[in-house]
């Protein structure tokens, strides 16, 4: 691996880029196999007065982002490379450095591939051969950008923070849910992984599972904590709470995103459109709440209640599969099933041992 940059504590030049109000020191990572075009992409950002460290597999690129001695403000990434290749990277990437913006270069016309990056997340898309103008205007749109975004909005400290003063105001109330909660945050976050979810989406999949009950506090106690079978009245007054759940985390705006919002609110429908309260169906409800639907079940369906004891991996992923499509999102259940079993016991253990 070739580099022009070392760390960002070495690093001396400063950038100044247009549109942003303060000078600021920008070190890139640019992934490609062809040295040609790594020469040129370089000696261009140079010229520019970035600092960059090139890889010519996806595989340096992702030694050179766990390295804590590297900060990278922006990555450049082939798409068709050999062995990983950079739509892939860009989703490992991701999970390394959340906030760092990707842009994706390719020798291919196909619209898929543009398709594709952009789903994964891709700040800008470039067809080669580019002018050297372009790549440099992608990197100071992207920088540009990324700077606005973060004057704007709130923190993920920020946002975790939020969620956690709410879900201890659920736990005064009810004691039932703090364990549950902190384990279908775990197996909702690692289902989201598998599906790519990355950044942002992850850290609103955390805060909605983490925030899914959250509207139980507007449950008056004689139907949250009634120790027998609730009416039909009281059912009525118990599948409010995913409303009043949206509701308050709506309230904190400025302090929660609203794709936890959508979470809170919808993690009770069902793919059929028979859950409640608004009946939605199939990719009318958003992603993260039906992540959390399987996260849910396997994790009622394998804890122990004062009724009856947990049952096994295998009851659960026979009875998740059994409703898929029907109150499942059947591409989540295909995810949750190529899990290996020890990452959900792992996961559960690692929640039986916080303070």
């Amino acid at each position: 691996m070739s580099t022009t940059a070392t760390s960002r504590q070495l690093t001396k030049d400063v950038s100044f880029i247009p549109g942003s109000s303060v000078e600021k020191e920008h070190v890139l990572l640019v992934v490609d196999d062809e040295p040609t075009v790594l020469s040129m992409a370089t000696t261009a950002l140079n010229a520019a007065g970035y600092q960059c460290l090139t890889a010519r597999s996806a595989g340096q690129a992702l030694i050179a982002l766990n390295n804590p001695n590297y900060i990278f403000d922006v990555m450049i990434s082939d798409v068709l490379m050999s062995g990983m290749n950079g739509i892939d990277l860009m989703k490992h990437a991701n999970q390394i450095v959340p906030a760092m913006p990707v842009i994706v270069m390719s020798g291919s016309h196909e619209i898929e591939i543009a398709v594709q990056a952009h789903r994964a997340g891709a700040a800008d898309y470039l067809i080669k051969p580019f002018r050297q103008a372009d790549l440099i205007n992608a990197v100071t749109r992207t920088i540009t950008r990324q700077a606005t975004v973060a004057r704007t909005q709130p923190s993920p400290h920020d946002w975790n923070t939020a969620a956690r003063a709410f879900a201890l105001a659920l736990d005064a109330r009810d004691k039932e849910t703090e364990g549950h909660a902190e384990r279908v945050v775990a197996f909702s976050v690692r289902l989201g992984q598998e599906l790519g979810l990355s950044g942002c989406d992850l850290i609103a999949l955390e805060l909605g599972a983490r925030l899914h009950d959250i509207g139980k506090i507007a449950v008056p106690d004689h139907v949250l904590k009634k120790p027998a079978p609730l009416t039909e009245d009281e059912w009525a007054i118990m599948r409010i709470h995913p409303v009043k759940g949206q509701e308050m985390v709506r309230a904190m705006k400025d302090r929660l995103p609203e794709d936890a919002a959508l979470i809170v609110g919808q993690h009770h429908e069902q793919w059929n459109g028979e859950g409640y309260p608004l009946g939605l169906k199939g990719d009318q409800i958003c992603l993260g709440a039906r992540i959390f639907s399987v996260a849910d079940t396997f994790d009622a369906i394998t804890s122990d209640r004062v009724y009856r004891r947990g049952r096994q991996y295998q009851d659960a992923l026979e009875e998740i599969l059994k409703f898929s499509g029907i109150q499942f999102d059947p591409t989540v259940v295909d995810a949750f099933a190529n899990i290996e079993p020890t990452d959900w016991e792992r996961l559960r253990s690692q929640c039986l041992v916080q303070p």
